[in-house]
């Protein structure tokens, strides 16, 4: 019985080391998953504007690409 009342009384000062440890740890855990979101959310914004620029480039080359068939199938040319 003694024993269990030992286990309930205070932390020992290594006991409350580990425990702010542990604590640190799981502060710099929260703390980075934030900046993996933040870093991701960035990546998929930069990644969206670079879609919708590669997509108006092959927009404007299609356009360039019919405009010279266009002049190449008129009858002057043949």
């Amino acid at each position: 019985m003694a024993a269990l009342v030992g286990a309930c009384g205070a932390d020992s000062p290594a006991e409350e080391t580990g425990d702010a440890l542990e604590q640190r740890a799981d502060a710099v855990d929260q703390m980075t998953e934030q900046q993996a979101d933040m870093l991701e959310e960035r990546g998929d914004a930069i990644e969206k504007v670079y879609d919708e620029r590669a997509e108006a480039v092959e927009e404007a080359g299609d356009e360039r690409t019919d405009a010279i068939n266009n002049v190449a199938d008129q009858p002057a040319l043949r």
